[in-house]
C-alpha cells in the first residue's frame, strides 16, 4: 500500500523507500562472478580460436579491462580487431 503523493512536491516525487526498493531490484538482477558462456563476432572453430576462447574465459577480467571483451548477463562477448574499409570490402563484398 503506497502512500499518497505529497501535493507540495508534485505527483512525480519518489520517496527514499521507493528508491531503495528500485535499487534493490536492479542490484538483484545483476549477475556477478565469472561468465558461463561465450559469444564471438568471428568464428572460433579452429585450434587457434579454441585456445583464444579458453584464454578469454580463464582470464576474462584481464580481457574486459583491456577492452578485448565485455560481459553481459554472464556471457563473455569477444570482439575481433576492427577491419579497415579495404579488409571489410575484401571479406564481405561480392561482385555481381
Amino acid at each position: 500500500m503506497g502512500r499518497a503523493p505529497d501535493a507540495s512536491r508534485g505527483a512525480s516525487a519518489i520517496s527514499i523507500i521507493d528508491l531503495e526498493r528500485r535499487l534493490a531490484r536492479i542490484e538483484a538482477g545483476r549477475r556477478t562472478g565469472a561468465p558461463t558462456a561465450i559469444l564471438s563476432d568471428h568464428p572460433i572453430g579452429d585450434t587457434a580460436g579454441d585456445l583464444r576462447a579458453a584464454d578469454a574465459l580463464a582470464n576474462w577480467q584481464r580481457w574486459t579491462a583491456q577492452g578485448r571483451a565485455t560481459v553481459s548477463n554472464g556471457v563473455l562477448c569477444l570482439t575481433g580487431p576492427e577491419l579497415t574499409a579495404e579488409e571489410w570490402a575484401e571479406r564481405f563484398v561480392t561482385e555481381h
